[in-house]
Order: C-alpha cells, then structure tokens, then sequence
C-alpha cells in the first residue's frame, strides 16, 4: 500500500462516506483513511458509536492500516468479544497479524494477544478462525507451530477468503519462521 495521503477535502468527504449507507462509497473511504493517520482519534470516535456492522468493519480497515500500537488493547479487545460479529473480530485479528512485528514476544501485550488468538481457533465462525491462524503466523514466535498445525485440520471454507481454515494454516506456517528471523535482524525478540 503507498502512502497516498488525501487532500483535506477527500479526507472530510471520506469521513462523511464511512459513516454512510452507501457501502461503495463507504468502502473507498475506508480505503482513503487508510492513509491519512490525522484521522485516528475521529474514527475511534465513529467506532464508539457505531452500532452497525460494515460501518464498524470500515472504520476498523482504516484504523488498522494507522499501525497506532495505541489501539493494541482495543483490538485484543473486540477479538475476544464473542458478541461481536464475525467481520469485526477478524478485522481485529488483521489488525494484530500487521503490528505483532513491533511487539517483543516477552511482553505482556504479545502475550494477551497470542492468548485470544489461540482461543479464537475454537470459534464457530470459520472467517474468525481464518484471521486468527493468520496473525499467529505473522508472531513469529516459533512455540505457536504446533497450534498452527492443528488448525491444518480444519477444512472448512472461509467466504470472503482464499481457500480454507487449512490453507491459511499452510501459508501461516510458512511465514511463521520467516517472521521469526525478521525479529532476529530487527532485535525485537
């Protein structure tokens, strides 16, 4: 994704769409907040307050593409909350898998993380599952290899994805050691 930040009128045109019925035009709002990390603390603001699913899913595409480490403890947050839909926790699971390179493996936040991923593995819903395997792969922490094996079982389709619950285990287990060696060069541990 470039870094593509939108003039103050898009960015005010954007903020109006998100909060829309449109779902196009709510969706290329999204896609232009992404870049524009001015708007952070607006489109928490329109989280708090939204009740209405793909609006909610919008607002958490931008905020995860701000890469805030400040949003760590609200993302955890909306993974663990069974009452919330399928499409939010897996969004939050995208929002871990992007920013657990910037997380030590030893610190208390990886570890609430990692702890609400491997039980979003038992989830009914196959997209919360999909989510979740991936952001273990993306940990690098080698110790989830054995989870992420087990989740090579798991055949069933996720809409809106590629392949299965497995296929995405299979792909995760690849980048799991990759990541690993990224937090070697990098000394983040």
């Amino acid at each position: 994704m470039s870094d593509t930040s939108p003039t103050p009128e898009q960015r005010d045109a954007a903020l109006k769409d998100i909060l829309g019925d449109d779902r196009t035009a709510m969706v290329k709002a999204s896609n232009l907040l992404c870049y524009d990390k001015s708007t952070t603390s607006t489109l928490l603001r329109f989280l708090e307050a939204e009740k209405r699913v793909e609006t909610r899913h919008a607002i958490l595409y931008a905020l995860t593409w701000h890469s805030h480490l400040a949003q760590w403890d609200l993302m955890v947050g909306l993974l663990k909350d069974v009452q919330e839909a399928p499409l939010i926790r897996g969004q939050a699971a995208e929002y871990l898998s992007y920013n657990f390179a910037k997380v030590r493996t030893d610190s208390p936040e990886f570890e609430v993380a990692v702890k609400a991923l491997l039980a979003a593995l038992k989830d009914p819903s196959p997209d919360v599952r999909y989510c979740a395997v991936n952001a273990l792969g993306c940990t690098g922490h080698l110790p989830l290899i054995p989870a992420l094996e087990a989740m090579r079982e798991d055949k069933t389709p996720a809409p809106g994805w590629v392949g299965t619950v497995s296929d995405e285990a299979s792909r995760a287990l690849e980048w799991i050691v990759g990541q690993h060696e990224m937090r070697i060069k990098n000394g983040i541990p």
